[in-house]
């Protein structure tokens, strides 16, 4: 299986190279806002923030922070400026042309209240280059990262001695899955395959990465799928890919320095608040285009004799509670579409499947104890 080195999107250059010469990094806070509030709660044991500057001179102190005089930026005494603010692009400017060096300025790659940290570019290609190693695959796992973190890969093998590959993904689309099946035939990888998970959610016809505010992560499927879907036209994904390159050095120096995994608050008034935030969508075009591209999916496993298994997953209750029937019911209603006629089985776990809080890190993700527990569930429901 021919392999491209991710070294073509990212060569490590000297900006990250100095993190590697230094135990402790001095930075700046640049807001006093809701997005500086979530930033602080990420920072990494190796980070001491030295303030925070912000253009309203009325703002004395934010989160125990002081607020620094902007004369500071002309001395040496920090390593990093963070915007975390709305403005950025505005204050970006105004630090250049205060004199400070790009190098120094980093910007928190989400501008909003709440952080969903962009997962690493290269989230694919490890999970590629591990795939290298495995032979005789016989289960595919697809989806988002409910299924990612749901899924355990491992359990399969343990229990009734079928080896899956999880290839499921934060941020993953109904789009990318069907690409990567395809990548998988292309490398002669399905030969062995018998069965294949597909993981929806509710929203799953509603949403389109590409179109999404986080667009530009499609680039972690270069150069192994070349499609840039609805943001770019494909002839310059190219040129997309290298304009991307020092933006997304820069976040991997930002997810350094802001690395840690807070305690998440898992209850019931936080699975409302995240429930109502992810069942908002309503893309009618976005649906269509789903549609089409899921039938094309299951009739490409069906015709290579691999069974298709949607799996929805579970999630505390608050989050279920709070997710409208008229979203799932459209739901339904596009996947009855999409799978008459067809020998596709359906497991929906959400609102079925309840399990203690403490089997989750997040509202709808399970931690490790809780996708153990429930993969071997879902074996045991599958029809093999």
């Amino acid at each position: 299986m021919a392999i491209p080195h991710m070294n073509q999107i990212h060569e490590m250059k000297s900006l990250q190279g100095c993190l590697e010469k230094k135990e402790k990094y001095y930075i700046i806070i640049w807001g006093a806002g809701d997005t500086a509030r979530e930033t602080l709660k990420y920072q990494s044991d190796t980070v001491e923030v030295l303030g925070f500057l912000d253009n309203n001179p009325d703002i004395k102190e934010f989160e125990g922070l002081r607020a620094l005089e902007k004369n500071i930026v002309y001395n040496d005494e920090y390593d990093f400026i963070v915007i975390c603010s709305r403005s950025h692009e505005e204050i970006y400017q105004q630090l250049l042309e205060m004199g400070v060096q790009s190098e120094r300025i980093l910007i928190n790659p989400i501008h909003k209240a709440q952080i969903y940290f962009i997962y690493q570019s290269d989230f694919f290609a490890r999970k590629w280059n591990a795939l290298a190693k495995r032979r005789k695959i016989e289960i595919y796992i697809s989806g988002i990262s409910y299924h990612n973190d749901g899924i355990q890969d491992s359990v399969f093998a343990a229990q009734i001695g079928k080896e899956a590959f999880n290839l499921a993904n934060r941020g993953q689309d109904i789009f990318y899955d069907y690409e990567i099946a395809k990548l998988l035939d292309r490398e002669k990888l399905l030969k062995d395959t018998t069965h294949y998970i597909i993981g929806l959610c509710y929203y799953s016809f509603d949403y389109d990465l590409s179109r999404t505010g986080n667009g530009w992560e499609i680039i972690r499927y270069y150069p192994y799928i070349t499609e840039a879907h609805n943001l770019i036209s494909d002839d310059t994904f190219e040129a997309f890919v290298h304009d991307t390159k020092e933006y997304m050095e820069k976040n991997e120096i930002y997810y350094r320095l802001f690395d840690k995994n807070p305690m998440h608050v898992v209850s019931d008034e936080q699975g409302r608040k995240e429930a109502k935030m992810d069942f908002k969508k309503n893309n009618p075009l976005t649906v269509w285009e789903n549609k089409v591209i899921l039938k094309q999916f299951l009739s490409f496993l069906i015709d290579r004799a691999i069974k298709p298994i949607i799996v929805i997953m579970p999630a505390i209750e608050g989050y279920v509670k709070e997710c409208p029937q008229t979203m799932k019911q459209r739901f339904y209603d596009s996947l009855e579409e999409c799978t008459t006629g067809l020998d596709v089985q359906v497991l929906d776990y959400f609102g079925r499947y309840y399990t203690d809080a403490s089997e989750y890190y997040h509202v709808s993700h399970f931690n490790r104890q809780g996708a153990e527990k429930f993969t071997k569930k879902l074996i045991q429901d599958i029809i093999w």
